[in-house]
């Protein structure tokens, strides 16, 4: 089995060795020069430098907006002048980083669509962590390399190979919905296991609608206590079966609340095993601010192809 790695998965030796590399010339030519060029890949070289030329000259036109903006003495036709440069400067730099980063992610083997994923805060997460993986090692299905002409692709096995659609399978397996359920659910204490990427990420994503259901329901329950409790007050009644109520409404919640928690973490666990690192890696979490980030980082790679010393999937994987 493969030495494990951990946040960033390292380059393998082979023939294809790592990819061609091109210089800054080349890379800001790519990067402003070919936006909309989306059937090719990048390097992670390349993406990051684009990257850092984006945020200095997005610092240099909001720089701009603030001096025409607080300059009394500047004219009027300046000021706008000033405006339309840092609208097409903005606009053009948002274009350039959202080509090199459909190409950054072809360059890791994975659709430009996954750029929607930054829509939600995970996401955001998992496409950082893509662009910081090296390059898949073999040709992709989106193209080559944007930057080298044809006299430097001779003898490069990044250009000569094509694309082979049938050694790009993926046999992860993929359990149905009602297993990922149950495992998610009903199986918490199950830790010599493994879990694929696919299960913990929905059974993570139900297990958070139904947190944030219930805590939408605790503090409903808090409202309607806080006007009940002023209607008795001025009426003068007692309050009891309210307080009752109420009472075992709370103690339900904290048990649902309780079971979520220990599900999370079993299927945490879970997921850790199938990358081939041990559930320890979980205290991360205690870590403050980045804790959860380093986490996650190790709950997005892929499952491991080979056996892992603390067992196998709870769903029958021949189905």
């Amino acid at each position: 089995m493969k030495k494990p790695y951990y946040f960033i998965r390292p380059y393998e030796d082979g023939p294809m060795g790592k990819p061609p590399v091109q210089d800054f010339g080349q890379i800001l030519n790519e990067t402003y020069m070919k936006p909309f060029n989306w059937k090719g890949r990048t390097t992670r070289k390349s993406f990051w430098l684009s990257f850092l030329t984006n945020l200095i000259l997005t610092i240099i036109a909001f720089a701009l907006v603030t001096y025409a903006v607080n300059d009394p003495i500047l004219n009027a036709g300046i000021k706008w002048i000033d405006y339309v440069v840092v609208a097409i400067i903005l606009i053009w730099t948002f274009l350039a980083s959202l080509g090199q980063t459909v190409r950054r992610l072809h360059d890791v083997n994975y659709s430009g669509y996954w750029y929607w994923s930054n829509l939600i805060p995970v996401g955001a997460w998992f496409i950082f962590y893509l662009t910081l993986q090296p390059s898949k090692q073999s040709p992709v299905k989106w193209g080559t390399y944007l930057f080298l002409d044809d006299d430097q692709k001779e003898g490069n096995l990044y250009y000569q190979q094509k694309y082979n659609a049938n050694a790009d399978v993926d046999d992860t397996p993929v359990p149905p919905i009602g297993q990922v359920l149950k495992e998610h659910f009903f199986e918490p204490f199950k830790w010599s296991a493994r879990s694929t990427r696919t299960s913990f990420w929905i059974g993570t994503a139900v297990n958070y609608v139904i947190y944030f259901g219930i805590m939408l329901i605790f503090y409903v329950g808090l409202f309607i206590a806080f006007l009940g409790h002023l209607r008795y007050e001025l009426s003068g009644y007692s309050n009891t079966a309210l307080i009752i109520i109420l009472g075992i409404i709370g103690v339900i919640i904290l048990a649902v609340a309780i079971w979520l928690a220990l599900a999370q973490i079993g299927h945490t666990v879970r997921r850790l095993h199938d990358a081939n690192l041990s559930g320890g890696w979980y205290w991360l979490i205690l870590i403050p601010y980045v804790g959860a980030v380093l986490l996650n980082f190790l709950l997005f790679h892929p499952s491991v192809k080979e056996p892992v010393k603390w067992g196998s999937y709870l769903f029958d994987t021949k189905k």
